[in-house]
């Protein structure tokens, strides 16, 4: 019975312990796109990333309003898990899109186990 009880409480404080240092990975997490909002044509849209796993892969997609993914794709990271790079999205409709970024090391489309996430709000066209 004390070891089971034992056992319990290592899980708990497991569990605990890697919930609290993902919290702090997602943090370190920088996701700056240029410009914030987009145009019909002749768009084009600057990412630059950090924090996710290094020398590994991040898959991004435009996720539309009604739940559908409408665009991806996938850049390689560097050391500091991180890349500067751009995508022609010229072929999205108006919609106020998810412009989701996880950790994909093998290119499956589905976030790695302890992989980070990060999502931002995009909206096409531009309300300014």
């Amino acid at each position: 019975m004390k070891n089971k009880f034992l056992s319990l409480i290592l899980l708990v404080l497991s569990s605990f312990l890697n919930l609290y240092y993902q919290n702090i990975d997602a943090k370190r997490l920088i996701v700056d796109i240029e410009p914030d909002c987009g145009k019909l044509k002749d768009h084009r849209i600057n990412m630059t990333v950090n924090g996710f796993n290094k020398d590994g892969n991040v898959y991004w997609e435009f996720i539309k309003s009604d739940g559908y993914m409408d665009y991806y794709g996938y850049f390689d990271t560097n050391a500091t898990g991180g890349f500067n790079d751009y995508t022609i999205a010229d072929g999205l409709y108006p919609d106020n899109y998810t412009l989701r970024f996880f950790d994909d090391k093998n290119n499956d489309y589905i976030k790695d186990k302890n992989g980070l996430e990060m999502n931002l709000t995009y909206m096409i066209p531009c309300s300014k």
